[in-house]
């Protein structure tokens, strides 16, 4: 990992030490007005079944948006693209919060007055002018929630699945950010077990304040990922959080491997110093 100070955005861009290095745990790093972290949490090398002729890979990775002072990010968008090093066809299987999803829901109730003046006029015998004053009530409940979307994606129209995304928005009646942790899981299938790698996109929407600044005007691409399904082959660094051999890996539920938290309370953390 090199300081690359000089790049708008600057922050850090995550390279590759070597060429071998292969499920690099530090998959993404930005510092400044907004802290943004992508750690490689865990790898599981096999197949989808025992008699499949699919080999699969199970990735998981944990995200932490860590915004300073009166910082936030009101929606950021994860893309992770797959793609084959050997030739055969890679596949996105499953992943972990497909479709839309609701946190933390709000309702607020929010009552519109509209008004305006009458005149009747009256000439029989004199002019007079009867004038009156009338208004509308108009009341109605506002419901909202920051939301989770996931989805599997083709490249160019052609088939397989191969880039798996995951948006992230904030409540638009509460503008108080994003959640500060998400961690995502994907299954991907492949037809041999060569190597493969991961590219990986992020991009953002801030308050303005950090806009104006430029901290997220250009984001530095980081080196893609590299996987290696082949347990002799450890390379440079090897990443204590990979393991190979499970034959039932289209049977796990990813439901259970990921998660989503808004922010995190430390009970009783007010203590009395004696």
């Amino acid at each position: 990992m090199y300081e690359t100070g000089g790049e708008e955005g600057s922050g850090f861009h995550v390279f590759n030490v070597a060429t071998d290095q292969y499920h690099r745990a530090e998959v993404l790093q930005r510092t400044g007005a907004i802290d943004i972290t992508c750690n490689l949490e865990k790898v599981v090398h096999g197949a989808m079944t025992a008699d499949s002729d699919r080999y699969a890979s199970l990735i998981v990775m944990q995200w932490y948006f860590q915004p300073k002072g009166s910082r936030r990010i009101s929606e950021a968008t994860i893309e992770l693209l797959f793609d084959s090093l050997g030739g055969g066809e890679i596949e996105i299987e499953t992943i972990s919060f497909p479709g839309t999803y609701s946190l933390m829901p709000t309702m607020q109730e929010s009552t519109v007055t509209k008004g305006g003046e009458a005149a009747v006029g009256i000439s029989q015998f004199a002019d007079i002018n009867l004038t009156g004053k009338w208004e509308k009530t108009v009341s109605s409940t506002i419901q909202d929630a920051i939301t989770l979307s996931g989805r599997k994606q083709v490249i160019n129209n052609r088939p397989p699945n191969r880039i798996a995304s995951w948006t992230l928005s904030e409540n638009q009646s509460q503008r108080e950010g994003i959640p500060t942790s998400l961690k995502v899981a994907i299954l991907v299938s492949r037809e041999d077990r060569e190597k493969f790698i991961c590219k990986l996109t992020f991009t953002c929407k801030t308050d303005v304040k950090t806009a104006a600044e430029s901290i997220f005007r250009k984001i530095p691409k980081d080196d893609p990922i590299i996987f290696q399904p082949d347990p002799r082959e450890k390379g440079t660094r090897p990443n204590k959080n990979v393991s190979y051999g499970d034959e039932e890996l289209g049977r796990v539920d990813l439901g259970g491997l990921c998660d989503v938290t808004f922010r995190t309370v430390i009970e009783n953390g007010q203590k009395i110093w004696k």
